[in-house]
């Protein structure tokens, strides 16, 4: 498990960016990317299916933390990251610890290490993507959270969201 928990803590709260199955749709990231500069944040969990490596100078000011997903190229996002941003973790499923709370982030299509991970108990958040579907739910101690698809084949409404890791307030935005 790496710890991150020095970065981006402000006061009494921490405030991060959701996001999800991109898909290559850079109007929708850069949608989001702007609500989450205008909201002062720091820090992007991105649950994979970005897609395109390109896609990463959109948010190089930001922190990052990305799974890959199933239509994403690991060996090109990496290459691509390491040039962009020092600031960027990229890795198939990412254990993390933010200001003392303990993530779990997987991109969904291997369902059976997401369901472990989530029946454990051991994370306060797991988040994931895939579906295409906002998902806010919790099961036992863990509150599962997928903030939907910006981009790709879909059901529902395009959304990203904030979360507020120490307040454990989540909000949902919706792309026009």
């Amino acid at each position: 498990m790496a710890d991150y928990n020095c970065l981006s803590e402000m006061e009494n709260h921490m405030l991060i960016g959701l996001m999800s199955d991109t898909h290559n749709n850079r109007p929708n990231l850069r949608y989001a990317r702007d609500i989450f500069r205008a909201l002062g944040i720091k820090t992007i969990l991105h649950a994979g299916d970005l897609i395109s490596a390109e896609l990463l100078e959109e948010i190089k000011e930001f922190s990052l933390y990305l799974s890959f997903g199933n239509g994403d190229d690991p060996l090109m996002i990496s290459a691509k990251a390491e040039r962009v941003s020092e600031r960027f973790v990229c890795e198939e499923m990412l254990d993390l610890k933010l200001v003392g709370k303990r993530i779990f982030m997987i991109h969904g299509d291997h369902r059976t290490e997401q369901e472990k991970r989530i029946a454990s108990g051991d994370y306060e958040f797991v988040l994931h993507g895939h579906t295409h579907r906002f998902r806010d739910e919790r099961v036992g101690t863990t509150r599962v959270i997928n903030p939907g698809a910006l981009g790709g084949r879909f059901v529902g409404e395009r959304s990203f969201a904030t979360l507020d890791l120490v307040e454990n307030e989540l909000q949902r935005y919706f792309v026009p």
